[in-house]
C-alpha cells in the first residue's frame, strides 16, 4: 500500500511540473556476499520491482523504487550439543534517488544519490539435540519464531546510462548501499551478522509518460 500511496502521488505531481514521468520495473541482481562469518547464506541473488522517474529541467530527477528480494541463511554448530538455525525472510529496500543526466539525447550517462530504508521479515527454525551427560540420553527440540531485525537505513549511489528508443527507456545501473547496521546479527554466540556494503547490477525498463 505504502508503494501505491508514492506511485499515486509522483503520477498527480506529474501535470503541475510539466515534464516527463517514467513507469517501469527495475530488476538485477547482488554482487556481493549478504551474511559475514560462520553462517551460509541462501538468500537469492536477484532483485526487483517497480520503478517510477520524475525527469525535471536541466537534467535533474528524482526516482523512487521498491525492491524486493529473498533472504535466507543456514547456520549450524556442534559446540556442547548439536543445534541449528535455518531464516527465511522477504527483504524490501525503498531507495529514493536524485539523479543528475547528461549527454546528447538518445544516450545519456546519469549519476544518482539518495537514502534507502529496508525492511526484512519472515522466520527462524531453530533445532538440535540436549543431551543429558550422566545417561547419555538426548532429546531433539524444535521451535519457529517471526524475525525481529532493525529496521536498516542506507546511503546510496549509483550511476549509468539511459538509453531511450521511442517512448521505451533502458538503463543499466551499477548501485552501491552502505547500511548503517547489521540488520541480521543474533546472538552473541553465533559468529555472523549481515553485511553493511552491498554492490548490486541493475536494468530498468520504464515506458515514457508523455
Amino acid at each position: 500500500m505504502r508503494t501505491l500511496y508514492v506511485l499515486a502521488i509522483l503520477a498527480g505531481a506529474y501535470p503541475c511540473f510539466g515534464q516527463s514521468l517514467l513507469l517501469g520495473v527495475k530488476g538485477g541482481a547482488r554482487l556481493t556476499d549478504d551474511i559475514t562469518g560462520s553462517a551460509t547464506s541462501e538468500s537469492k541473488r536477484y532483485i526487483i520491482g517497480p520503478a517510477v522517474e520524475l525527469q525535471l529541467p536541466l537534467g535533474l530527477g528524482v526516482e523512487f523504487d521498491a525492491l524486493y528480494r529473498r533472504e535466507g541463511y543456514y547456520s549450524a554448530s556442534n559446540y556442547v550439543e548439536p543445534s541449528f538455525q535455518r531464516e527465511r525472510a522477504n527483504s524490501w529496500e525503498f531507495p529514493i534517488l536524485f539523479k543528475y543526466r547528461f549527454g546528447p539525447p538518445v544516450v545519456k550517462p546519469y549519476v544518482a544519490a539518495g537514502y534507502a530504508p529496508r525492511v526484512i521479515s519472515g522466520g527462524i527454525d531453530v533445532g538440535g539435540q540436549v543431551c543429558n551427560p550422566v545417561t547419555g540420553a538426548c532429546t531433539t527440540f524444535f521451535s519457529h519464531s517471526g524475525t525481529n531485525w532493525n529496521i536498516s537505513h542506507g546511503i546510496v549511489l549509483g550511476g549509468g546510462v539511459q538509453v531511450g528508443v521511442g517512448s521505451l527507456r533502458l538503463s543499466p545501473e551499477v548501485r552501491y548501499t552502505r547500511w548503517n547496521n547489521a540488520a541480521i546479527n543474533p546472538m552473541a554466540h553465533d559468529p555472523f551478522q549481515s553485511t553493511q556494503n552491498q554492490l548490486d547490477v541493475l536494468l530498468g525498463i520504464a515506458w515514457k509518460v508523455h
